[in-house]
């Protein structure tokens, strides 16, 4: 069976997501005759190879020229490699919470390039990690994502795919917190009422005598 992914799919080199899109369905379809066992392995390897070549063909962000000719967007990409570089700090939500209060992100024009920028590097260093203890923790990502407004990013979504967030953090997008509205303690209630019950009726005596 060949590693090449091209090949798996019988498919020149290309750029193109609905060529791709087509030649792998193809091949699946192309299994309907195939015993289970082997529309089963097959299948796996299918799909392994399309998602090898869509991967390959996400590029890395690039930022708009009129980020990169601002100063401020320069100085946060820098303070941003210098932190994931610290494996100490870059576990750290107060860590991040100083590079996201940079005053980068008070220029609107820099806030979408400086989401995808902290997005890619996040995402990147993710991917080079050798040991679990060198990524950015759940609790970071979870802030940024937050912070950042990464789920709501349609381009984003183009780049990455749909499932981009839970590739990353390996967890679903985070939900707004439930607050429950608080239960009133009936009994505490009930204990007022009778309380004040008694002293309108003691008010009541003292006034008929």
């Amino acid at each position: 069976m060949s590693t090449d992914p091209w090949n798996e799919l019988e498919l020149t080199p290309t750029s193109d997501k609905q060529a791709i899109e087509a030649a792998y369905q193809q091949k699946l379809e192309n299994l309907s005759t195939e015993s289970d066992d082997i529309r089963a392995e097959r299948e796996s390897a299918l799909h392994a190879a399309y998602q090898s070549i869509l991967n390959s063909l996400v590029a890395p962000f690039t930022p708009s020229d009129d980020s990169l000719d601002n100063p401020l967007f320069n100085e946060f990409s820098d303070e941003l490699t210098e932190l994931l570089g610290n494996a100490h700090r870059h576990t750290q939500v107060s860590s991040w919470q100083l590079l996201v209060d940079h005053p980068a992100c008070e220029v609107m024009s820099l806030r979408n390039d400086l989401a995808a920028l902290v997005f890619d590097k996040v995402l990147n260093h993710q991917k080079t990690c050798q040991i679990d203890k060198e990524m950015v923790t759940s609790e970071v990502l979870v802030f940024l994502t937050e912070q950042l407004e990464w789920t709501t990013r349609e381009d984003l979504k183009a780049r990455y795919g749909e499932g981009f967030y839970y590739r990353m953090t390996q967890q679903d997008i985070p939900q707004p917190e439930f607050v429950p509205e608080p239960i009133a303690d009936t009994g505490n209630l009930a204990n007022i009422f009778i309380g004040l019950t008694i002293i309108c009726a003691i008010g009541l005596l003292m006034i008929s005598v």
